[in-house]
């Protein structure tokens, strides 16, 4: 069933598999890339029989491909097999529809012996209405991360094929070590896997001594910090955060404001009588309600007015940043340094 934009969901997707409907032009996009890659490599399987995959299967990888490549492939008739496949890759030649190899893969007719899927880490939304096209031919196919309860499912799953155990609250928090990302959390079992070599039964402690934690993790143990009134352990991370090359201090600053922005929805909602499955329902992807239930524990170590105007701290010193009055670590450090002094003040 399509959402209400038009989009199907990788359920849906699965459906057409099993049922053999891959004639037409697909996108694939979205946050799961390991999902997104994992469908491709199973309809590879589906439509080209073993051995023929270079008379039947064509790839394009770029910003360099043209539209022409890609209709001159899709001319081509299969060869010891019923279906073609033709994936391309990051090109970005479905965001502007203005230009003429949009509007030559627009008007352009695909034969039924055809399945082209365009792959794209970054596609806008706002334009679906410009690629009805393919929404009316293959699909429009999102792969968003899994919602938490299916993810732990799957991490379940994949330790019993490993004739592994492991807890839901152990799951829980490896997840909140590694992020929702399946590669990152796939990349995480392999390691407990290997790690916990004859045991049966994965523990916190291996969690802590291979799962690598994630910028939101110690972002969220840096706040969490100073409620605990651990400012050396706040100062800690914040270091090892400066310490990676590619840590950006504007994603570090826009994550501390949203921790603090949780933890004030989670107090609000809470006063105002809402089951945790209801204040799990408030936030961008919903959460179970165990989840839930320990940002509200966390809430309540924090006073409204401190919560909100710390969060107004975090935008004045946004805006210095972006006007060029402070450098975006120095902020990211004041601003850690006010929430400490203002949490001991309070």
């Amino acid at each position: 069933m399509k959402k209400s934009d038009g989009t199907l969901t990788p359920k849906d997707l699965n459906k057409k598999i099993k049922g053999g409907d891959l004639n037409g032009v697909f996108l694939f996009y979205g946050e799961e890339q390991f999902r997104l890659n994992g469908a491709v490599e199973v309809i590879a399987k589906k439509l080209i029989p073993k051995g023929t995959e270079s008379f039947n299967y064509f790839k394009f990888t770029g910003k360099d491909t043209s539209a022409a490549e890609i209709l001159a492939a899709a001319e081509q008739y299969p060869q010891m097999s019923d279906m073609k496949l033709i994936v391309v890759s990051d090109s970005g030649l479905l965001n502007n529809a203005t230009l003429t190899d949009f509007k030559l893969l627009r008007d352009a007719r695909i034969s039924d012996d055809t399945c082209l899927i365009f792959t794209e880490k970054d596609f806008d939304k706002k334009k679906l209405k410009n690629i009805k096209f393919i929404s009316e031919s293959g699909g429009v196919v999102v792969f968003d991360f899994m919602p938490v309860n299916e993810l732990m499912i799957w991490v379940e799953k994949r330790f019993k094929n490993a004739e592994k155990g492991i807890a839901d609250k152990e799951i829980n928090y490896m997840l909140s070590h590694c992020g929702r990302s399946l590669a990152a959390v796939d990349h995480a079992c392999e390691k407990l896997i290997n790690y916990s070599g004859d045991r049966d039964k994965i523990s916190r402690d291996d969690i802590d001594a291979v799962v690598e934690k994630t910028v939101e993790y110690r972002v969220y143990d840096m706040i969490n910090s100073i409620v605990s009134d651990a400012p050396y352990t706040a100062y800690e991370q914040l270091k090892f955060l400066q310490k990676q090359p590619k840590t950006d201090p504007f994603y570090i600053l826009g994550l501390m404001m949203t921790q603090l922005s949780e933890l004030l929805c989670c107090k609000l909602l809470k006063e105002d009588g809402l089951s945790p499955t209801e204040i799990g329902s408030y936030f961008d992807y919903s959460r179970p309600s165990f989840v839930v239930n320990n940002t509200v524990s966390a809430s309540r170590r924090y006073s409204e007015g401190y919560l909100k105007r710390m969060l107004d701290k975090g935008l004045y010193y946004d805006t210095e940043c972006k006007q060029g009055r402070l450098s975006p670590w120095a902020a990211v450090e004041m601003y850690l340094g006010e929430l400490m002094l203002i949490r001991r003040t309070d």
